[in-house]
């Protein structure tokens, strides 16, 4: 942990006031809220996926409610029961649970290295998302509006917030400036004991970066009380991309037969799911969806030769297309999720290159294909 981050002020509470000037479900002034106007929408589109896990917003709130660990006991009902003893609890995971073909020291300390990237997202529902540096906030502030924020006592009235973290997750998490807003996110969830003992991160989400409703992906930006917060997501995101590199290149080849789901499923403490990828397929390419790939593949390499500013100035065009066609696949895979897991990533032995460099790319599970009854993302 970074030297000076008191991590143990971010499990402070505060009791809600009741007064009329303060959104009751953001706890924002009234004037600077737009929950009232959306809420109904919310409530309308909160239940697309089958891996989206219905919540009371305030009970979860409460230590004493919180779900724990066990998923026969936080849901006995579930109708994925049979495979809850294949969840392995991040803390309890050895080599010896990676199968056979990637079980090799340096998987496992990639895999531990992708494990605090990933948070519990709250709202009405709670979900998955895994946190990544998001350079165009990286060095901005604001000042904190939330009237009934639990670090006033420490930090004062009138405290900076820093920019700089994005969570992804899936667009039927979050769909809109206003559910982001409204999203807590708890870092660092693990186990119970980190609940107690204050290692929880609780943070709210900012505004809607990018969507798109084809994919079912979701970047929105989250501002922190604390700018080491900022850089211990930094650090991890690194140590990731390095670690998966250190890899020998035939394991990490076969890392491609396999998907390991990192998820909070049912609410609980942070789990890992390990299964077999059944199938990739291509999505058929119409004659439109042919061109438009061809001209995002020319603006994004024209960006791409003027280095970072150019890489920002292609986040920006990329922005404003949203929803455009372009060619995809869907991938079919084994490994286990509940509701709670929509929005985890989905590792599977994919890549890019960046700089010349072959940089490890997580997906985001989506849900239950019932066609096929497997998991499926969009790759």
């Amino acid at each position: 942990m970074a030297a000076g981050f008191d991590i143990s002020r971010y499990f402070r509470t505060q009791p809600i006031d009741s007064t009329p000037m303060v959104c009751s479900r953001c706890h924002r002034l009234i004037v600077l809220c737009s929950c009232l106007s959306s809420e109904e929408a919310i409530r309308q589109s909160a239940f697309y996926s089958d891996d989206l896990f219905d919540v009371d917003f305030l009970d979860i709130e409460n230590a004493e409610a919180q779900p724990g660990s066990d998923l026969d006991v936080a849901a006995p009902l579930c109708d994925k029961s049979h495979q809850h003893h294949e969840f392995i609890d991040v803390d309890d995971l050895t080599i010896e649970h990676l199968p056979a073909e990637i079980r090799h020291c340096t998987t496992y300390v990639w895999l531990r290295n992708c494990v605090p990237l990933v948070v519990r997202l709250i709202r009405n529902i709670t979900a998955t998302g895994r946190a990544c540096l998001h350079s165009e906030d990286y060095r901005d502030t604001r000042i904190c509006d939330d009237v009934h924020c639990p670090y006033v006592a420490s930090l004062g009235q009138g405290h900076k917030l820093y920019g700089g973290i994005g969570i992804i997750t899936n667009k039927h998490v979050v769909m809109d400036d206003d559910q982001a807003a409204m999203t807590k996110i708890e870092f660092f969830y693990n186990n119970d004991a980190s609940r107690t003992t204050g290692l929880v991160v609780k943070e709210l989400g900012a505004k809607l970066y990018t969507t798109n409703t084809k994919m079912d992906y979701t970047l929105f930006t989250c501002y922190v009380h604390s700018r080491e917060l900022v850089q211990l997501v930094a650090t991890f995101d690194r140590r990731r991309n390095y670690s998966w590199l250190a890899i020998p290149r035939h394991i990490r080849k076969n890392a491609k037969n396999f998907a390991i789901v990192i998820s909070h499923p049912h609410g609980t403490s942070k789990k890992i799911s390990i299964g077999n990828v059944i199938e990739r397929r291509t999505q058929a390419m119409s004659r439109q969806e042919v061109e438009d790939s061809q001209i995002v593949r020319s603006i994004y390499d024209l960006c791409e030769s003027q280095g970072g500013s150019g890489r920002l100035r292609f986040a920006a065009y990329w922005r404003q297309l949203k929803d455009i066609s372009l060619p995809h696949s869907v991938t079919w895979y084994t490994a286990p999720t509940c509701k709670g897991s929509s929005g985890a990533p989905v590792y599977m032995g994919n890549t890019v290159e960046e700089y010349g460099e072959e940089i490890n790319q997580a997906h985001t599970h989506r849900g239950v294909d019932n066609t096929r009854g497997l998991n499926n993302c969009f790759t």
